[in-house]
């Protein structure tokens, strides 16, 4: 079986900005297979237990159609998740009241300080992830070829300046 992967990708108008709150189409945030987009690292939780709790926390989120895609509005489900303290289970709560939006970078910034419960790494965007990540210590650098040959729950291959996706 294939690993699977969630990832925000575009809005409902087909633009990575000018969308609506939540999850139009129900591609905007999805789960699917794995794809080679030109990544330059995978960025590896240390600890398995918190990467395979993420991956748990990414395929739920990606499956919850009060997350959308949009770029100018990126950092509203962020917002949303701090204002619940980090709280998976509040925050789910919440979502069934507000719609959100993200992208690919600020979904993964989420789900990783919830797979802790608190305030891990800022809102990143592609450029930064990996040093917010790095600068936490709970976070380690593979090549691609490597992290492939096996995939961990968490795992998150990503393209600097442009795309990241994560295992869930």
């Amino acid at each position: 079986m294939s690993n699977l992967f969630a990832w925000a990708s575009i809005g409902e108008n087909g633009k990575a900005t000018g969308g609506k709150a939540g999850d139009q189409t129900g591609r905007e945030v999805l789960v699917g297979p794995y794809y080679y987009f030109g990544q330059d690292m995978v960025i590896r939780f240390k600890n398995k237990k918190y990467g395979r709790k993420a991956g748990k926390i990414a395929k739920k989120l990606a499956k919850c159609e009060s997350i959308g895609y949009d770029q100018n509005t990126r950092w509203t489900l962020f917002s949303l998740a701090d204002r619940n303290k980090w709280n998976y289970k509040k925050l789910l709560k919440a979502l069934k009241k507000t719609k959100v939006n993200c992208d690919c970078s600020s979904f993964c910034s989420t789900v990783i300080n919830l797979a802790y419960g608190k305030e891990l790494i800022h809102n990143s965007t592609t450029a930064t992830i990996w040093n917010n990540c790095k600068k936490t210590g709970k976070f380690e650098c593979l090549t691609v070829p490597k992290a492939r040959k096996k995939w961990h729950k968490g795992d998150m291959p990503v393209k600097a300046y442009d795309h990241i996706i994560i295992n869930v």
